[in-house]
């Protein structure tokens, strides 16, 4: 397994136990917290492929991706109660996963050849679609509609790494670099309430 493949694996399990403690916390049962599950671990990243026509879709190629999936709606079940407690976990837990499938999206589409600002936009698209529909499933306004700066987190942390893979700079240390700075990125912006001007009439 290289470490790109290893990173999309740990990108969807962490989204994987994010969508269960969503849906968890919405008190649906258990097909509704598995489907919540799926769509926030693989939602983005099959929007993705599908608007570049990157066919067959990354986790019907790869079947891997639904047994992470479910590997991770397992965990999130077993230790939900000591996750819970933890003020803000889901929102710690999606900072982390919204990092780690930024940096791979741009990868992914860097690797079929696309442009670097298409690369750029569609890692945003891998981390914000599959949030908003998990949002709109939960009965709830998606966090990018509001005082929320994911996608200009994942904006400034895929081109600091691009600007790494320009100068040459494309280890390992560098990707965890960028995936870091988006994480950290979001929780500072929400930490001190950083946000875009609300438009209102």
């Amino acid at each position: 397994m290289n470490s790109t493949t290893f990173i999309a694996l740990t990108g969807t399990f962490v989204f994987a136990v994010s969508g269960t403690l969503a849906g968890a916390k919405r008190k649906l049962d258990l097909v509704g917290v598995c489907f919540i599950a799926f769509i926030s671990a693989l939602g983005g990243s099959t929007i993705r492929d599908m608007l570049i026509g990157n066919y067959p879709l990354s986790w019907v190629a790869n079947s891997n991706y639904i047994i992470i999936v479910i590997a991770g709606v397992m965990c999130a079940l077993l230790f939900k109660r000591r996750l819970i407690k933890i003020p803000k976990m889901i929102f710690i837990i999606d900072s982390i996963g919204i990092g780690i499938f930024t940096i791979y999206g741009v990868e992914h589409c860097l690797a079929l050849h696309l442009n670097t600002i298409i690369s750029i936009l569609f890692g945003v698209i891998s981390v914000t679609a599959g949030s908003v529909i998990r949002d709109v499933l939960c009965n709830e306004i998606p966090v990018i509609l509001q005082k929320d700066l994911n996608a200009s987190a994942a904006i400034i942390g895929s081109s600091v790494y691009v600007l790494f893979l320009k100068t040459g700079c494309n280890s390992l240390f560098f990707l965890v670099i960028s995936i870091a700075l988006i994480a950290i990125l979001r929780l500072l912006f929400y930490k001190f309430r950083w946000s875009l001007p609300v438009i209102s009439l």
